[in-house]
Parts: C-alpha cells; sequence; structure tokens
C-alpha cells in the first residue's frame, strides 16, 4: 500500500491553501480509511481552527516537544483532536525541535494512506512530501509567486502540480497557468460562497456532500489517484 504525503503550499497569501489541506483530509478519509492532516509552518497557528475542532481535546505540536525516540504512529494518530475521520496535528505559534517534527511525521505517515502537509509560508518539510500541489491565483503577482515557489521546490526533486484558484468568470483558465508555469495541472477551486458560510458555522471544509468546492477537492483526489491505497481503519484509530 503506498502512503503518501501530500503537501499544500499557497504561492501567496490569502488563497485557501490550509482550507484545501483540511478538505484532502476530509474528503479522502472515506476511502482511504484514517488520514491526517499537519501544520507544517510554526510561525503561525491553526490547522484545527481550519478544521473547526480547535475546542476538542487532543495533542498539539507543542506537546510533541519533548519526545524522544521512536513514535507509535497509532498511538499519536488516536491522540490527536477530530471531528469524524480525518484527524488535524495543528501548530500553536511555538517552534518544535526538527527531529520531533521528523519522526512524527515518518509515524504518522507510516500507518496513513494519506498524510496531509500544510507548508503554511515554509517549504521546511516539503522533502518530507511525495507529491505537492501548488495553489496560485491568475494575476502576475500570483503567476510571479508560484513560479517562485515552483522552482525551489523543483530542486528538490518533490513532483508539484499545478491547483488554480479562481473567480467564477475568471478569464484564464488552469491550463494556461499550467502552461506558463511549466507545471502539470491538477485542478481548480473555483470560488464557492458555501466554504465561508460553513467557516462561520463551525462546519469543516470538505464535510458537505456537494458543491462546487468539494466537487473539485474529490476531482483532485481523483487526479491524483489518492484514493486507490487504503491506510490504518478508522476503528483501529478510535479502538
Amino acid at each position: 500500500m503506498e502512503h503518501r504525503v501530500l503537501g499544500v503550499v499557497g504561492a501567496s497569501g490569502g488563497l485557501g491553501a490550509s482550507t484545501l489541506a483540511v478538505a484532502l483530509g476530509v474528503r479522502a478519509a472515506a476511502s482511504v480509511g484514517a488520514t491526517v492532516c499537519v501544520d507544517g509552518s510554526f510561525e503561525r497557528g491553526g490547522l484545527d481552527v481550519t478544521a473547526c475542532i480547535e475546542h476538542e481535546p487532543g495533542l498539539r505540536w507543542p506537546d510533541l516537544s519533548d519526545v524522544r525516540g521512536e513514535v507509535d504512529g497509532a498511538d499519536l494518530l488516536r491522540s490527536l483532536p477530530a471531528d469524524g475521520v480525518a484527524r488535524v496535528l495543528a501548530a500553536r505559534g511555538s517552534p518544535v525541535p526538527d527531529d520531533v517534527v521528523g519522526a512524527c511525521l515518518g509515524a504518522l505517515s507510516s500507518i496513513c494512506a494519506l498524510t496531509v502537509l500544510d507548508l503554511g509560508g515554509s517549504l521546511r518539510w516539503v522533502a518530507e512530501c511525495t507529491d505537492v500541489l501548488l495553489v496560485c491565483g491568475p494575476t502576475a503577482r500570483h503567476l510571479a509567486d508560484a513560479a517562485a515557489v515552483a522552482a525551489e521546490v523543483g530542486r528538490l526533486g518533490v513532483p508539484v502540480r499545478l491547483v488554480l484558484r479562481a473567480g467564477r468568470r475568471e478569464p484564464v483558465t488552469g491550463e494556461q497557468v499550467a502552461q506558463h508555469l511549466d507545471l502539470p495541472h491538477a485542478g481548480t477551486l473555483v470560488d464557492d460562497s458555501q466554504v465561508v458560510a460553513d467557516a462561520e458555522r463551525a462546519r469543516a471544509p470538505g464535510t458537505r456532500r456537494n458543491g462546487a468546492f468539494v466537487t473539485a477537492v474529490d476531482r483532485l483526489l481523483a487526479e491524483l489517484e489518492v484514493c486507490a491505497g487504503r491506510g490504518v481503519d478508522a476503528d483501529r484509530v478510535s479502538a
């Protein structure tokens, strides 16, 4: 069984990369079993806030700062906050030792078919990824930022694909942006007002049964062939 570590990075701020990261974990869980969404940037906090589970008990990155030696992936996964099958390992604005991050990522990815790593504003952990989704907007500024990020990821030898974030009447297509950046086009996220409404109602991204956003996320997962494998069963995590 293939264990994927899917990195998600926004070429610029405000493109919804964290929302996409959570939705990927939520949508994939129904097909592959337990998944985990991980904050890969520690300067800020709150992937659990994006997932609307900041009130749920469980470990966050600062709680793991003193971990030493081998980490049991199943035990760690069980200890993370969740609302449903997808679990979240969130930052709290505090640095975590590199060896702890590496050990925890390795442990989680060893038992989950999909680990979604929200790279945030840092590419520090991109080398841990098997694939990277680069979220880019359609403006000249977005394209310049995306080109710089793609070049840095490419130097590390990690496959990167483009996800265009666009308005409903955006004249530029994902294929055009991908061609400009010389990247494979994974999909397009069209603005969906339901995502904002869900966040205001403390509803996690990806939990709707239908809508433009969840349809696009499902297409991304199919394009990446994420749902071909299966990780640890949800029953094992909740036991």
